[in-house]
């Protein structure tokens, strides 16, 4: 039986090529698009989960009102506190921080991850080699990943070899005790180099003010969902507990603290969900227009097999086999479409994944999942799609089929039914092309919009806060580049394009009610405005010829004791950006020139002169709301100082080869490396930028496979009509008018469309839109645009169909008649 519904399906399928052609890779394509989209919705939703257990393992995230987001990090403390008061936690800490490997006089610049000696115990990451139990247990040992065990020591045995590690001011030899297996794509850690987690002193981990600019992360474990809801519901009280005083109010009102599972951190933005979200929505949205596509085909070339019906069920088959037939040779095309679809798969990936950054692959023997999805995905299309057309053809009486006596295919409810799907396919298509124009210009804006300095002719020079470099040396660096020919100027600041500000404190104006506004501040040395080529607006660049403007850090923070809390610091000069102007409620830039201003630091008020306004510069992501800013000009012990060159008329090789030869000279012990300010901020635009070339790619195939579909119901439709068109043609219906009205109702449908499409467009990109701190505005150029695009490929999709068939000659439409 199923041989004979094969060769059936085979017969019709080379009788009609072209449907067989349409239908078959217009439901390949939406199988290889649902496929790519499916894996990187899987990818996106796996970080983490690597880690054996991974569902027991939560991490401690904070929230400062001062930033309103959470941060999946805590200050050093948190633990050690929780551990106080809940002795049944178990947990353990991470803290990674940039440093250098040193081997054979080579110097490497790579990522130290510092942790508690049971990190191993609570994260129970993949060992190779090495005693679990003992690992981390002396203050030396180093445990160490495949990947860099291979870099560093290629075949040999890693395991009793020692590597220098430089960071945090601290330099000493480890001895690697265990190798773990290299962690996969699909973590937002690394845990390439684990050293025992050194003592802090007590102003470092037991200042819950650090909770502001906390990079340590808080691990804990827990055998159930409900336990780690119970201690959820306590960190309220544990923060006021162990808050103190330094802010108004019970602590939790100000630092709040909650439990988080881990393998939920990676989407813990809602901006990013909802991206990943919908590229998981474009890609079940493109498999059911290829769906609809195979209904829209099988239902208007039904009345082509009405005979076929007709004479089968004359030989006696029943409506409920000829259902059976019909769904069989629908499974039977979900089939083959779903082995070309794969292969389009692979095809698509390399290119896929060179666009969005990506490790996407199809893991046929290993991955459970992709069987299941594509055995799902041929069910749901073969059974979903066929249904309604087998339905249809099974109904087909043989006596009015075989008298000729009305026209088969359903009749007026199944061309309104089709004019229906095409009019959803098209509503599809509009919106995701008004979608795709609005993140493209965003995306465009983005990358080319005014961040308040001149990006062209800056090279950035991170390796400059390795903690191997003396101020000495930072100091001579800066001289002899400065004395570089080319070079127009260089400085060095707390902050760099592609990092974060994150220090903060309350500020105001003396007599002002209150704390004042949160402002971020910033460390910035000599020529830093000019180097990066900032705007200024009121007031005056700080310059070493005024004395008081270059003055040394207070030091972070004061020690116990060195001041009351009511003692004034030393007077500082700062720089404004002008959304600060506005927090702190000056009339303009002019008017906060000469001001004082107030910061609340741990100990004491630290007043401030304003010296000057600069327009807003932006070092972060243009997702993040710019806060108001306060550069502080600063001579010496700048917290994590980095560097910035400006340079002209030169080529860059050039000059970078003539800052890394003096490098070489000053600190020949310490790894150069130096970006442009493209380079630096590229990691700002990754994830949108990946996420934007999947869903373009995705939104593309599915406007392609609508106009698929729409041809071919136009051949089927002109195809039926050629004798009325003769008819009309003899009446005197010119070639034109014949045009516009097969033209006319073939976009009737694609026109109604758009009337479902601007809303739903207009939702989706206005709340992804809200998500950027500076963004394009939604204007009705974007839904025009899409529009007039739709009906112009709609219109070259039937236009030449219609074209053939308008100019046929009415004689040889009529001849048989």
């Amino acid at each position: 039986m199923l041989g004979h519904y094969l060769l059936t399906l085979y017969r019709s399928l080379s009788r009609h090529r072209l449907y067989a052609a349409i239908n078959v890779l217009g439901l390949a394509v939406g199988i290889a698009v649902f496929l790519v989209l499916f894996l990187d919705l899987r990818f996106e939703n796996s970080f983490e989960r690597w880690i054996p257990n991974a569902k027991q393992l939560y991490v401690v995230t904070t929230n400062i009102d001062r930033q309103g987001v959470f941060m999946p990090n805590t200050g050093g403390f948190v633990l050690e506190q929780l551990r106080s008061d809940y002795p049944q936690v178990a947990g353990a800490r991470y803290d990674p921080a940039g440093g250098v490997v040193r081997q054979n006089g080579r110097a490497t610049s790579e990522e130290i991850e510092e942790v508690d000696p049971n990190f191993l115990d609570v994260l129970e990451l993949p060992l190779v080699q090495g005693d679990r139990a003992s690992l981390l247990a002396a203050p030396n040992d180093l445990v160490i990943s495949e990947a860099k065990a291979k870099q560093y020591f290629g075949a040999a045995n890693p395991i009793g070899q020692v590597l220098t590690l430089d960071f945090d001011n601290h330099t000493d030899i480890y001895r690697i005790t265990g190798l773990i297996k290299t962690p996969p794509a699909s973590t937002d850690f690394k845990f390439d180099f684990l050293v025992p987690l050194r003592p802090r002193t007590p102003a470092e981990m037991h200042n819950w003010r650090r909770l502001t600019y906390a990079v340590l992360f808080t691990f804990l474990r827990f055998d159930s969902p409900k336990a780690a809801q119970s201690l959820n519901g306590e960190m309220d009280r544990f923060a006021d507990r162990y808050g103190g005083t330094e802010e108004p109010g019970p602590a939790h009102t100000w630092a709040t603290l909650r439990i988080a599972p881990l393998i939920g951190e990676h989407l813990a933005d809602p901006t990013a969900a909802m991206t990943v979200a919908a590229l998981g929505v474009v890609g079940a949205l493109t498999l059911l227009l290829a769906a609809v596509n195979y209904v829209n085909l099988a239902t208007a070339r039904a009345g082509l097999r009405a005979r076929e019906v007709a004479l089968r069920k004359v030989m006696g088959a029943t409506g409920a086999k000829l259902i059976v037939q019909f769904m069989a040779e629908a499974v039977a095309t979900a089939v083959l479409a779903a082995l070309i679809g794969l292969a389009l798969c692979e095809l698509a990936l390399p290119a896929v994944n060179a666009a969005g950054g990506l490790a996407l692959k199809l893991d046929y023997l290993h991955d459970s999942w992709l069987w299941a999805t594509i055995a799902g995905v041929i069910g749901i299309v073969g059974v979903g799609a066929g249904l309604y057309p087998a339905l249809i053809l099974s109904r087909f009486q043989p006596a009015a089929v075989l008298a000729a006596s009305r026209s088969p295919g359903g009749g007026r409810a199944s061309g309104r039914l089709r004019e229906v799907l095409v009019a959803f396919q098209f509503s599809v298509a509009v919106a995701f092309t008004i979608a795709t124009i609005v993140m493209v210009s965003q995306t465009y804006y983005v990358r080319h919009m005014d961040r308040g300095f001149s990006q062209n002719g800056v090279i950035v020079v991170p390796t400059f806060a390795l903690s191997g470099l003396t101020d000495v040396q930072r100091n001579s660096l800066l001289t002899a580049w400065r004395a570089l020919p080319g070079v127009v100027s260089a400085t060095a600041s707390g902050d760099r394009p592609g990092e974060e500000f994150i220090l903060s404190n309350h500020v105001r104006r003396p007599g002002a009610p209150g704390e004042g506004p949160t402002v971020f501040q910033a460390e910035v040395g000599p020529y830093f405005f000019e180097t990066y080529g900032a705007h200024l607006i009121a007031g005056r660049w700080p310059d070493l010829r005024h004395g008081a403007d270059f003055l040394p850090s207070n030091p972070w923070p004061v020690g116990a004791g060195a001041r009351t809390a009511n003692s004034p610091l030393i007077m500082r000069n700062v720089v404004l950006n002008a959304r600060a102007v506005t927090a702190l409620g000056f009339r303009s830039p002019q008017d906060a020139i000469g001001k004082q201003i107030v910061s609340k630091q741990s100990v004491g008020q630290q007043p401030f002169i304003v010296i000057g306004v600069v327009s807003d510069i932006r070092f972060n992501w243009p997702r993040f709301r710019l806060p108001p800013i306060a550069y502080i000009a600063t001579g010496a012990d700048m917290l994590s100082p980095q560097a910035a060159v400006r340079y002209s008329g030169t080529d860059i090789r050039a000059i970078t080869a003539k800052m890394a030869a003096a490098w070489r000279q000053i600190a020949p012990t310490e790894p150069f490396e130096a970006k442009t300010i493209e380079q630096a901020l590229q990691p700002l635009y990754k994830y949108d930028e990946q996420n934007g070339h999947l869903f373009i790619i995705g939104a593309a195939l599915a406007v392609l496979i609508g106009c698929v579909g729409l041809y071919g119901l136009a051949s089927f439709n002109t195809a039926r009509r050629v004798k009325e068109i003769g008819i009309r043609k003899t009446l005197g219906a010119s070639t034109t008018d014949i045009l516009k009205l097969l033209v006319g109702q073939f976009l009737r449908p694609v026109v109604i469309a758009n009337l479902f499409a601007w809303p739903l467009a207009w939702w989706v990109m206005h709340g992804w839109l809200s998500g950027f701190d500076q963004r394009i505005a939604l204007t009705p150029a974007y839904f025009l645009a899409a529009t007039a695009l739709t009906l112009l490929v709609a219109v070259g999709t039937v236009a030449g169909q219609a074209y053939a068939v308008a100019r046929a000659e009415p004689a040889k439409a009529l001849r048989h008649e």
